[in-house]
């Protein structure tokens, strides 16, 4: 009746001007009583109706307000309206309720398996340090102490996605500049493993648009990658950056001559912890690498592909939109 107030004081007040119309234009029609008496019927048959739509509705709304049991069934236009607005509110929360819980969930699975890889290091260099007292203690330690250094950064990485929007500076960056300096931190590595980086580009400078933190994060997996699987085969190796300008876009193509990688696992090395035929020969592998330069390369709008022949080594290509200089 509160909702309705307005509709019968606005009702009532018509049926008064229509009845004092005819009273004015015919006077010898005084007859005002029997109108009055159909309009209220009318309100009230329409009243009634009205509450049949109304109640229902709302006693369902007020149980459900009471956490009590009851099924909402519209019937109104304006019911219906609101109806259609609390489940398209309920499918979005739902929706973000579900990824959150994938994330959590992705989560956890990385820091058990993070957990895992870093007890195996501190492990070894524990052996280490017990059973061994050579020149060479110091140079293994050095290593484990690399794998521990890389799983942490790769956990802190992971970490960093979360907030990826508020750490972003999308700009014109250098890709020659990064890759010298990526180079140059993995020089010690690229000896001692017997490989030889080189770059394949005759300009002096080559313009990408993208973050460039992000962007050495994604460039430095596949280096560490490249380095990792072709540390196994003897003699010298090549590891060549080619780069091409392409209209619009600018490619880096990563080249090794590493162990390569089977047909049959190509298609789900971006997958998280997925190491595949190459992971049972390495037991340092950790299938988190490409994983991550997949989900960076996304979020920054950029395309990475990977080609690769059992024996004889991978290319891993990432393309971004050439930039125009500082």
């Amino acid at each position: 009746m509160k909702d309705r107030f307005l509709l019968i004081g606005f009702y009532l007040i018509s049926m008064a001007c229509m009845i004092t119309f005819f009273y004015l234009t015919v006077p010898v029609d005084i007859e005002f009583f029997y109108p009055s008496l159909i309009g209220l019927f009318l309100l009230i048959v329409y009243l009634v109706i009205d509450l049949l739509r109304y109640y229902p509705a709302n006693r369902a709304i007020e149980r459900l307000l009471n956490n009590q049991d009851g099924e909402l069934q519209a019937h109104t236009g304006e019911q219906k309206a609101f109806q259609q607005l609390l489940n398209k509110t309920i499918s979005e929360h739902s929706s973000k309720y579900n990824e959150m819980k994938e994330q959590n969930k992705e989560r956890l699975y990385f820091l058990s398996h993070w957990m895992h890889y870093l007890k195996t290091p501190v492990s070894v260099i524990e052996l280490i340090i017990n059973k061994e007292e050579s020149s060479e203690t110091f140079e293994k330690i050095q290593q484990e102490n690399k794998r521990l250094h890389t799983s942490i950064e790769q956990a802190l990485t992971m970490i960093r996605m979360d907030s990826f929007e508020n750490d972003l500076e999308v700009k014109s960056v250098d890709l020659l500049i990064s890759l010298r300096k990526l180079i140059n931190g993995r020089k010690k590595e690229c000896i001692y493993q017997s490989i030889f980086p080189s770059i394949e580009y005759e300009g002096k400078t080559a313009y990408i648009v993208t973050d460039s933190k992000w962007n050495e994060i994604l460039i430095d997996q596949i280096i560490s990658n490249a380095i990792k699987y072709s540390s196994t085969k003897s003699g010298n190796k090549k590891l060549l950056f080619r780069i091409n300008e392409l209209g619009n876009y600018t490619t880096l193509s990563i080249i090794d001559e590493g162990v390569g990688i089977p047909s049959y696992d190509l298609e789900r090395v971006f997958q998280p912890f997925f190491t595949g035929e190459n992971g049972r020969r390495f037991p340092n592998s950790t299938g988190i690498g490409l994983y991550l330069s997949k989900k960076i390369a996304d979020k920054l709008g950029q395309t990475i592909t990977i080609e690769s022949t059992l024996s004889e080594g991978t290319t891993v290509t990432i393309r971004w939109l050439t930039g125009k200089g500082h």
